[in-house]
């Protein structure tokens, strides 16, 4: 009987007999490695909004936020997967021996270092983790693998837009009339720059919502 998997792969009964112990299996491992990495992301975005904050981006702090939070919750379900599959009560340690960058504390680099980071997790380690644990009778967690490297692309992406925008210094301006609107008080105007400041609440245009194509 072939069967396919929610990886997209081929497979028989046959492969998923020999189930890997969970508890020796290098998938624990690997879900112990992306439940740290998610945890350091969100944290290296919380400091590029505090970033933002002194460099009065606070739309960007905003989105910088969100992304941790995206990060964070990643984190809660590799923890989830490790303590639904453990045997035994307490998980005492995990021994892990693992590269993590800590890129630099200038913002534009700081924001290309991430862009490079999440496409290695999206293109390469998470694809790599999913194959591992499918090979070692783990589907579910390969499934879980291959959803949060699709957030990882987006992310990608989404930094991608950030990086040339500010580096050309094109964060608030287009080429064309657009909509840009206050994310502070929610006025609207159609021009190729934000008015600067919102004549509405009187904050800085670093509150408008950038436009990126997050499609």
């Amino acid at each position: 009987m072939i069967i396919k998997t929610k990886v997209g792969k081929n497979k028989t009964m046959g492969d998923y007999m020999k189930k890997v112990d969970f508890n020796q299996s290098e998938t624990l491992k690997n879900l112990a490695k992306s439940f740290a990495g998610e945890c350091m992301e969100g944290a290296k975005y919380q400091f590029l909004a505090q970033m933002c904050v002194t460099q009065k981006l606070n739309y960007l702090q905003t989105i910088f936020k969100t992304l941790a939070k995206h990060e964070m919750s990643h984190a809660k379900v590799f923890w989830d997967e490790i303590h639904q599959n453990y045997k035994g009560d307490v998980i005492q340690n995990i021994d892990l021996e693992f590269g993590y960058p800590f890129d630099c504390i200038d913002l534009l680099q700081s924001i290309n270092c991430h862009k490079q980071s999440e496409g290695h997790l999206a293109a390469s380690l998470y694809p790599q983790f999913s194959k591992t644990a499918t090979a070692e009778g783990y589907p579910d967690i390969a499934h879980k693998f291959d959803l949060v490297a699709t957030v990882e692309e987006c992310h990608t992406n989404l930094l991608g837009q950030i990086y040339k925008k500010l580096k050309g210094d094109k964060l608030y301006k287009c080429a064309k009339n657009q909509k840009w609107k206050c994310n502070q008080c929610g006025f609207e105007h159609t021009a190729k720059q934000p008015l600067q400041p919102c004549p509405l609440c009187g904050y800085d245009k670093g509150y408008c919502q950038i436009p990126f194509d997050v499609q």
